[in-house]
Order: structure tokens, then sequence, then C-alpha cells
């Protein structure tokens, strides 16, 4: 591994990211969101790792359910965040018994007509102002009932999904909330309401089911100033100072001559890139740790590589470890720098860099 660029993950971390989301529901069971190869971060080994702890596992599709059988992942239910895509479909969660999200017409129908030797774990979608996927309020008891009358359905739980859960100046998810109990409150079936968002700051919206996504990997679903110190950071992302060289004041640096150098500066090479997933929309002072300092970072990033200013660092030399985020770095911090979400820099990790587990 010449090019030392490595994701280096720790499991424990995730854990204890995962019984603090429980800690803070400890009447609701935690449905582990390991969608998306667990933002980033290897749905297998996530797991795996977390397998005697979870409730049950969410993943987006079949095909990362299957995954996860196929890995030996079976003490825990999986849940199908989007249901099915097929009809077809319902025979591999008839014979793995899948529990599955309903939330469009189609899927009722083929749920209604089928005939499966285990009867259906569902959970029913419905929209209270995500505008999104769900049963909208006037389909919505028609649905259930459909459901309820089913001999194919052993359990229903009827869920929704917070639009601005991470903003507590808003008013919205106290209406969502409202909303979702005006629309079932003649039904007594288990509900799902709280992502992490609403875990960490809606503790009205514990209910018998929450949604621990992105705060399982350490990242705060609230902006970077708000982030809760309990969480800790899983992945830390790193790589190496390839090349140190110094420049004149008002010289400029990479593509489009973006930075200019206020004075004379010391610039270093590092070996990541957009084709690594490091965002090319990082903005100039973007921090990265270098030696015990933060150093920043200068021009433009590229393709394999990124600039950085080496002003205050301590002694650096070719070889040196760089970290991009992990426990020195916050992600949510590099990610307010991008003008995005940890959720995407997790999950825009490419196969180039190496990953490492610490168990």
């Amino acid at each position: 591994m010449a090019r030392n660029c490595v994701a280096s993950i720790d499991l424990n971390a995730i854990k204890k990211n995962y019984l603090y989301a429980k800690s803070l529901a400890p009447k609701s069971n935690a449905i582990a969101v390991i969608k998306g190869n667990a933002y980033g971060h290897g749905a297998i080994k996530v797991a795996s790792h977390l397998e005697t702890s979870a409730d049950c596992f969410g993943v987006a599709c079949i095909e990362e359910a299957l995954d996860l059988t196929n890995a030996g992942i079976l003490k825990a239910p999986i849940l199908l965040l989007e249901g099915v895509f097929e009809e077809s479909e319902l025979s591999l969660v008839d014979r793995n018994s899948f529990w599955m999200v309903v939330c469009n017409t189609a899927q009722i129908e083929w749920i209604l007509k089928s005939k499966p030797i285990n009867k259906y774990d569902i959970f029913v979608k419905i929209d209270t102002g995500m505008g999104r996927l769900g049963f909208q309020e006037e389909d919505s008891i028609k649905v259930i009932s459909a459901l309820e009358k089913s001999n194919n359905v052993r359990k229903i739980t009827l869920m929704t999904h917070f639009s601005s859960a991470d903003n507590q100046e808003s008013d919205s998810t106290k209406t969502q909330i409202n909303k979702f109990n005006q629309i079932i409150e003649t039904k007594q079936n288990d509900q799902s309401l709280s992502n992490s968002a609403a875990i960490l700051s809606w503790p009205e919206a514990h209910s018998e089911f929450t949604r621990p996504g992105i705060m399982l990997y350490g990242s705060s679903p609230f902006s970077f100033d708000e982030k809760p110190n309990e969480l800790i950071p899983a992945m830390t992302l790193e790589t190496s100072l390839i090349s140190l060289k110094k420049f004149k004041s008002g010289d400029t640096i990479g593509y489009g001559q973006r930075y200019v150098c206020k004075k004379d500066t010391l610039i270093g090479v590092a070996a990541i890139g957009y084709a690594d997933g490091y965002p090319r929309s990082a903005k100039d002072g973007t921090p990265v740790y270098i030696n015990g300092g933060i150093a920043r970072l200068a021009g433009r990033v590229s393709m394999d590589m990124i600039t950085v200013d080496l002003t205050g660092i301590n002694s650096p030399q070719i070889g040196d470890r760089v970290e991009l985020f992990g426990s020195n770095v916050s992600i949510d911090e590099v990610a307010q720098y991008c003008n995005t979400i940890s959720y995407e820099i997790f999950s825009q990790i490419t196969s180039r860099v190496y990953k490492t587990y610490v168990p």
C-alpha cells in the first residue's frame, strides 16, 4: 500500500453511539440504520459488530438486506426502509423474514394478492410533511384498514419521517407530530417517528421504534457548533504529505489560481483528492491535522491531491500523516467548509481508500 490513504473505522465507537441512542430513548427499540454501506463505513463489518446489541437493522433495499444475510447477519430483523421495488421481491422478503416499509399503492396491491408462507411485518409510512415517500392523510387509514384485514400481515407499525428535526427553532416537527397523532388517533399500533435529530432533541417523538442513523457514526445532525459531546467519531480519514515547496508572496497555487499566497508560504501536497471522495467543493481554509497542529487547505481540490498551507506546523516532512477528519478535525466542520453534510462525505469515500477496522 504505497499510497497510504486510509479510512480507519472504530467499530466500538459505533457501538457506543448506538447504545447512547438507546439510552436517550430507553423504552424504544432502536433500528440501527446501515443503508448506503453503513454511510460508507462498511455495512457488513458494522452489522457484525452491532449484531448482539441491535434491535433491528435498517437498509434501503433488498440487495443491501441480502448482503447482510449472505454474510451471516441473522440474529436481528432487517427492515427495508423503501420496501420492495418489484413484486418478485416479496418471495425474498418471505423467505428471509425481512420487515418492510410500504409507501405506495403498488406495494399494497402486491402484498394483498401474494401468498406468503410467513406473514409480513409491515411499517406503513405516512407523509406528515416530508413531501417524499408515504401515504397522505386521506389514504392512510384506508391502507391501514386493508392491511389489517389481510391474512398476509402479522404486525403493522406506523411511521413517519421528519423534514426539519435538526432545526430546533422550527415548528415543523411539532406540527408533524401533531398531524401524525391526529391521523392515527384511533389506532393502537406501534410507532416509529424519530431519526437521529429527533432522538437527540424531540423526546415526545420517542415511540416504540427509533431510527438512529448519522449519530451512529459520531456525526451530529445539527450544525457544527451544536454537536453533542457524547458522540464519538467512528471514521478517521488519513493520508500523507508527498511534497513540500516554498512559495513567495503573490504566488498562486492549484487549478484556476484560486489561492494566492499572502506571504512567503510553505505548501504541502497531500495524497488525497475528489477521486478518493474528498469533496472538490472544499473551500480554502478547510482544516486538516498534521503533527499536532491545524493546517489549512490552500487551493482547489484536485482528483488525486490537495495543497495545504503549513504555516505553524511543527517540522513538516514528506511522509507525515495528514488527518482529513476524525478525532482531531470534525467531519461536521469539514462538511460546513464544503457546503454539504457529513452524510454525503462519508458515503462518497471511494474504493481507492483502504479501510481498516478497529474492533
